[in-house]
């Protein structure tokens, strides 16, 4: 069997095929499929030992192949230098075996799987760590909210509605808001870990097969839960694939009203926040630019699992339920750059938030000049004059609209005005009291009095945000790393178990 030819192929994939389908993927191949092809391999062949479907001689020379192959490619080798044509890194790889080993042994490790389960399985153990390194960004970022969160739960800020402004709140308040959605977000995606880990190694082309395999085995030498226990479900299903993208496109979601929030914030229209010079950047011809453009970045970045995930989506309908290129390959390709995209998202919006540097004088500059406290006022009417909330909400309402725009209300002035509305809303004279007023307008004193329904007073911040650290993934994440590395372990002492030591050299 050459390199050219295969079964019933004789000749090398026409040049246009090769040009727009072999040679461009070989290099992507080579460097991250690679990898899980000699762990699946050695997995294979321990397991065809241990069930006597391969002479235990014959498996021991493949797996001194494939450990040789393994300690180059750790080593940074690019091994496989591909020939002027051909059919993909699974055949060249295999033609390594037949051209060391000769066509007897070299061509054996091929029994009871095919390229279908071996795909499948690629693509599970690659997603496995992607997940892995996506969760780490996220809990990165999550402590990050935290640690800042706790750093403002006093640092008053109005709250916004319809981009207008609503009540006293706090940045605090704000930040563990989003945390809050980033830690859903992050279970979702954990909760996808145990899809992905399950094992289609021994359901060969979709049909399973005849030998007496151990597929469980095999899992537990990759690391896996368990193996897929339908042989089509196990190389036809992607739908982890969706599962991850789902997840991934919520999170990217979450950091695009962040992001936005954040910029706008630092506009000069604000003045909220900023970041230092090493994080802005300025104008190519208005030199009193300082652009927060990295918030630009993020959600440029953060958009792209939504657009992956319809595209997968797309990929996948109205195809037949069996292994396909059009699945297998080009639909679930579209996870990888948008796991990419995602982790520089998050791990910008990290380094912002490690750099913010907040401006609590025009945050409360601001919520004091835009009646932020009017609500304050009309619940007090209520509370404490037993007003219908209606009424009270009307009456303040009537006020604010008679006030001259942007100027600072006198607890002396409120007291009169309001005295007289409230005659004429509820026919009775309504007396106030002018220190209690003054309390209803002091911003900090509403933030403070909010401690109900999740609102911003500090202690009702401090426990949301106990309470958020306690869903943590980072435990998980721990476990899983070691389940890997156990597994790895595991591999490599059997496959060591069955390569027998050289022999030294007899002396004379």
């Amino acid at each position: 069997m050459s390199a050219q030819g295969i079964g019933r192929i004789s000749r090398p994939p026409h040049p246009v095929l090769f040009k727009l389908l072999y040679e461009p993927s070989f290099a992507d191949d080579r460097q991250l499929v690679l990898p899980h092809l000699l762990r699946i391999d050695a997995a294979h062949l321990v397991m065809l030992a241990r069930q006597r479907i391969l002479p235990t001689e014959t498996a021991a020379r493949l797996l001194a192949v494939n450990a040789s192959l393994r300690t180059r490619v750790e080593a940074g080798e690019a091994v496989f230098e591909p020939p002027p044509t051909h059919r993909g890194l699974y055949l060249m790889y295999e033609q390594e075996y037949i051209h060391q080993l000769g066509g007897e042994v070299g061509g054996a490790a091929h029994v009871a799987r095919s390229r279908n389960d071996i795909n499948a399985t690629v693509t599970r153990m690659r997603l496995r760590r992607e997940l892995l390194e996506l969760l780490g960004d996220c809990e990165a970022l999550a402590a990050r909210l935290r640690t800042v969160a706790r750093e403002h739960t006093r640092t008053l800020m109005s709250a916004f509605t319809h981009l207008q402004p609503a009540q006293p709140g706090t940045l605090g308040h704000y930040l563990t808001a989003v945390l809050s959605e980033l830690t859903r977000g992050m279970q979702w995606l954990a909760g996808s870990y145990a899809t992905v880990n399950r094992c289609p190694m021994g359901a060969a082309a979709g049909g399973g097969t005849s030998f007496p395999i151990d597929p469980g085995g095999v899992a537990r030498l990759l690391g896996f839960s368990e193996p897929i226990a339908n042989s089509i479900d196990a190389v036809a299903s992607r739908d982890y694939v969706i599962q991850v993208l789902s997840a991934l496109a919520m999170l990217g979601s979450t950091l695009t009203r962040l992001a936005t929030d954040l910029q706008s914030w630092a506009s000069n229209a604000f003045g909220f926040l900023d970041w230092p010079d090493e994080l802005v950047s300025t104008s190519s011809i208005m030199p009193q630019k300082r652009n927060a453009f990295v918030l630009e970045n993020i959600r440029g970045q953060a958009v792209y699992p939504a657009g992956a995930l319809v595209n997968a989506l797309m990929g996948m309908k109205n195809t037949a339920y069996a292994n396909s290129v059009e699945v297998s390959g080009e639909a679930a390709a579209h996870v990888w750059p948008a796991a990419k995209a995602l982790r520089k998202a998050l791990r910008l919006m990290e380094l912002l938030l490690q750099h913010v540097e907040a401006r609590p004088e025009g945050m409360r500059d601001f919520l004091v000049d835009a009646d932020t406290t009017m609500t304050a006022v009309a619940d007090h009417l209520v509370s404490r004059h037993g007003l219908a909330f209606r009424t009270a909400h009307d009456v303040v309402g009537r006020y604010v609209a008679q006030r001259p725009a942007g100027t600072p209300h006198s607890p002396a002035e409120l007291k009169a005005r309001l005295e007289e509305l409230l005659a004429q809303a509820t026919s009775r004279p309504v007396p106030l009291d002018e220190a209690e007023l003054a309390q209803s307008l002091d911003p900090e004193a509403c933030m403070r009095a909010a401690a109900y329904g999740g609102g911003p007073a500090p202690e009702a911040v401090l426990a949301q945000l106990e309470t958020l650290s306690t869903q943590s993934v980072a435990g998980q994440l721990q476990a899983w790393r070691q389940e890997l590395d156990g597994a790895e372990t595991l591999l490599l002492q059997q496959t060591r178990a069955l390569i027998p030591e050289p022999q030294a050299p007899s002396g004379r």
